[in-house]
C-alpha cells in the first residue's frame, strides 16, 4: 500500500481481525456511519 492519500479521499480497502474472531474491512462498511478509535499505548 503505497498510494498517498489526500484529504477526503476514499481509504483503500483493508481487512483486519475482529472481535469476533472473523475479519471485517472497509468495504464491510460502505454506505453506513461508523467511528474509528485509534489508541497510541505510550511506553516509558
Amino acid at each position: 500500500m503505497s498510494a498517498e492519500l489526500t484529504v477526503g479521499s476514499r481509504a483503500p480497502d483493508f481487512r483486519l481481525p475482529s472481535s469476533t474472531g472473523g475479519e471485517a474491512g472497509i468495504a464491510d462498511y460502505r454506505g453506513r456511519s461508523r467511528l474509528v478509535l485509534f489508541f497510541v499505548r505510550e511506553y516509558n
